[in-house]
């Protein structure tokens, strides 16, 4: 297992910083190889920097502006961006505000996966058992600093329910910590091993199908932001938010970055997204109402070309087609027939639409304001068009594939014969 290799000394002479868990060392620090202390450790560490990258910003902009509000009014709004980051909803004056910036969601599960990989590694982590050691802990102080957040970032108006963030916190902390920890032991390579061929190439698929819709969106993401790089200015300059709070605001615009990436995905898609009831961004149509005066939103467009329409249409196609060429090279040595190849593409099919519906979902939900009540795409359209945009297309791609491998090897298989029989 991974775990253990570094404790007979044999370390690589360079190490690698996006492969090798953090402060790897010959002899862990002492009490560290106990493992509820190093996933106190560690979780803890997680828990701090997390919050750390959320308050800092708000903090620098209340200095900025002389520190005349009191230090706690900046530390519970970068509470709340904490609760938010994990899509733990606020009540304010009985409106629901429930919107990840997942910049910072994918941000904060890195960390917790980086620190659970530490923890596993000092701790000598080597079975089951001894992962859950380090996961449970992990996860219950994960869980206890949530419920902290949760009661600073309540006041004037605002609440968020302590119940609700320590069990959401829970879910992220198990996949966080539980990821790095199977990782850095070594199982989840013996796992996918034991996998049948079928389903490795249908899970490699969908990988394949998500990041071509990624790339599609980010795409997309770009051209309007480039084309709309007036308006967005405008909205800039309006604000009127000075140095700090114009680097403020870039920083929250990078943030939900991510969340524009896959609205953009499932525009490309066909469904599109919503910014507000009553409103719709799709290849079909943009109808948008009265939307708040923030620089990100200047880059929706207000109508869509209808050549660029079945340009954008075309990306999930593509990306289909190449997860389909994929699990057909994926299967191609065991000569599976085209009955398993078909159902092997259509796992790429299912995995990828429950994959794309689950994004779908974290990147949405609600701003809080009557209009604003339903933002982001619609989790089970995007499932059922990443069915059909992508799945069908992989479905297709990898049976005309097996087909024509079997001709091929029909045809040498007779040619073989009549060079075999002897002649008259």
């Amino acid at each position: 297992m991974r775990a253990n290799r570094g404790y007979n000394g044999d370390h690589e002479s360079v190490p690698d910083l996006l492969t090798r868990p953090l402060l790897r060392r010959d002899e862990p620090a002492w009490g560290s190889r106990v493992p509820w202390f190093a996933a106190a450790l560690a979780s803890g560490w997680a828990l701090i920097a997390s919050a750390s990258l959320s308050v800092l910003p708000a903090v620098a902009v209340w200095i900025g502006e002389g520190a005349n509000a009191p230090l706690s009014d900046p530390l519970r709004f970068g509470a709340r961006i904490w609760l938010l980051s994990h899509r733990i909803g606020l009540e304010v004056d009985g409106a629901s505000i429930v919107l990840a910036p997942l910049g910072m969601t994918f941000m904060f599960v890195l960390l917790m996966y980086r620190s659970a990989r530490w923890a596993a590694h000092q701790a000598g982590t080597a079975t089951p058992r001894s992962m859950l050691a380090v996961i449970g802990p992990s996860v219950l102080v994960y869980v206890l600093g949530a419920v902290a957040l949760a009661m600073v970032s309540t006041s004037g108006g605002i609440t968020s329910s302590a119940v609700a963030a320590a069990g959401i916190a829970a879910a992220w902390a198990l996949v966080g910590f539980g990821v790095g920890v199977v990782h850095e032991t070594g199982f989840d390579e013996v796992w996918f091993a034991r996998l049948s061929p079928e389903v490795r190439a249908a899970l490699t698929g969908s990988a394949v199908v998500i990041a071509g819709l990624f790339v599609a969106g980010s795409v997309l993401v770009v051209v309007s932001t480039v084309g709309n790089t007036t308006q967005i200015g405008g909205l800039a300059e309006a604000l009127e938010a000075g140095v700090l709070g114009n680097t403020a605001l870039a920083a929250g615009s990078a943030a939900i970055m991510p969340n524009g990436v896959i609205w953009a995905a499932s525009f490309s898609l066909g469904p599109g997204f919503a910014i507000g009831a009553e409103t719709v961004v799709a290849p079909g149509g943009v109808q948008l109402g009265m939307l708040p005066a923030v620089p990100p939103l200047g880059a929706l467009p207000s109508d869509v070309p209808g050549t660029l329409t079945w340009v954008v249409l075309a990306g999930p196609i593509v990306a289909g087609a190449i997860a389909g060429l994929l699990v057909y090279r994926t299967l191609e040595p065991y000569r599976e027939s085209i009955t398993t190849v078909v159902l092997a593409a259509g796992g790429t099919a299912a995995a990828s639409a429950l994959g794309m519906s689950a994004l779908a979902m974290l990147s949405g939900g609600s701003m809080g304001a009557v209009r604003l009540a339903e933002v982001g795409p619609v989790p089970w359209e995007v499932a059922a068009m990443t069915f059909v945009a992508c799945g069908v297309p992989a479905m297709i791609t990898a049976t005309l594939l097996t087909w024509l491998r079997s001709r091929r090897s029909a045809s040498a298989d007779a040619a073989s014969a009549r060079s075999s029989t002897p002649a008259d």
